[in-house]
């Protein structure tokens, strides 16, 4: 186990173990899927990431092409998809905010992110939602959520 920190956020990773399961996943969630909005993600996923979650993905052994799950929410006035996901990590969130905020009555919870760069935010919680990894005990969820441009029809389908 190694330490990581990241912002307000410290981790205990274990990175060998992170490296490893993700080499033996052989399919993403979003390639997993025929819509069209995880199509979409996937032209876009490799300039969804600002340089510091890329070296961050790195430090926790995350594979970014590989993420858990993909949700698309809205299509922006400016023609943008709003689009969130997450992926795991063998670990532990030592110190910095639980992303996962519940709602009083007990019936849920909402998410509150941090904001990276304009257009990206990210949390993360203690949680293993369609994970990757064989024991799910000791999981941290990496949440983000950003816009990427809508493609045509024609263009996904190429």
């Amino acid at each position: 186990m190694e330490t990581v920190k990241y912002k307000d956020w410290e981790f205990e990773v274990d990175r060998e173990l992170t490296i490893k399961t993700y080499k033996n996943v052989t399919i993403s969630g979003a390639e997993s899927c025929i819509c069209d909005d995880c199509k979409n993600y996937i032209l876009y996923r490799d300039t969804v990431f600002p340089e510091e979650i890329k070296q961050l993905f790195n430090d926790l052994g995350i594979d970014l092409k590989k993420e858990v799950e993909i949700v698309s929410y809205e299509t922006l006035p400016n023609g943008f998809q709003r689009i969130g996901g997450w992926f795991h990590f063998k670990g532990k969130l030592l110190n910095g905010n639980n992303c996962y905020i519940p709602i009083p009555d007990g019936y849920g919870f909402t998410i509150y992110m941090t904001k990276v760069v304009d257009d990206f935010s990210i949390g993360f919680t203690k949680a293993n939602a369609l994970t990757f990894f064989e024991k799910t005990e000791d999981l941290v969820q990496v949440e983000f959520l950003t816009s990427i441009p809508m493609n045509k029809q024609e263009e996904i389908k190429n």
